[in-house]
C-alpha cells in the first residue's frame, strides 16, 4: 500500500482490499468488475468503445498508455491476449492492479507505474503491436480544471500532452 492510502479505512471484499470510499463497478462483460473511487477520475463511455474498436489480434501484445484504473487493459482480455498498461498515477495504477486482482488476471494482465514520456525506454522497442491510450484532451488553454490533482492529470495535459503519447506510441 502506498502511503498516502494508509491514512484510510480497508474493509475485504472477496480476494481484494478496498478503501471505504471505493466501489467496485460491474463491467457487464465477463462478470468483470472495476475498482473506482467517488471523487478520482471514473472511466466512460469512451474508454469503453475505446476498447471495443482496438483490434488485437491473438498473438499480438497490448499497451494502453495512461490506463488509470485499467479499464482498457481489462476490457481488451475479455477479447484477446497480451495486455498492458501504463500509468503515472500511484494511486489509480494500484487500483487497477487490485481490479486485476479481483478479476483473477494476474497472468494475463500487468499495471505498471510509470510516466507516458518514458514508455519508448521503459519498453523494449516493437514490443507491442497496439497500443490504445484515452490520452488528456484539454490543454491550458481548454475548459475548466477539476479540483482535484487526479481528474486535472487524467483529462488535461498536466503531466503530457497528445504530442507525448503519439510520440510514444510510435
Amino acid at each position: 500500500m502506498i502511503n498516502s492510502e494508509m491514512e484510510h479505512s480497508w474493509r475485504q471484499e472477496g480476494n481484494i482490499l478496498l478503501r471505504d470510499d471505493e466501489r467496485i463497478d460491474d463491467l457487464q462483460r465477463n462478470h468483470y468488475g472495476i475498482i473506482q473511487r467517488k471523487g478520482t477520475f471514473c472511466f466512460g463511455m469512451d474508454a469503453v468503445l475505446l476498447s471495443g474498436f482496438a483490434v488485437v489480434k491473438p498473438g499480438e501484445k497490448a499497451l494502453d498508455l495512461g490506463t488509470g484504473t485499467g479499464i482498457i487493459p481489462i476490457l481488451l482480455e475479455a477479447k484477446t491476449e497480451g495486455r498492458h498498461g501504463l500509468e503515472i498515477q500511484e494511486e489509480s495504477a494500484d487500483m487497477a492492479r487490485r481490479s486485476v486482482k479481483y478479476n483473477h488476471l494476474e497472468e494475463k494482465v500487468e499495471i505498471v507505474t510509470g510516466d507516458i514520456r518514458e514508455a519508448g525506454s521503459r519498453f523494449a522497442l516493437a514490443f507491442f503491436d497496439v497500443v490504445p491510450s484515452n490520452p488528456p484532451y484539454m490543454n491550458d488553454a481548454h475548459g475548466i480544471k477539476n479540483p482535484g490533482d487526479a481528474k486535472a492529470i487524467a483529462r488535461h495535459e498536466v503531466l503530457c500532452s497528445l504530442h507525448d503519447v503519439v510520440s510514444q506510441a510510435a
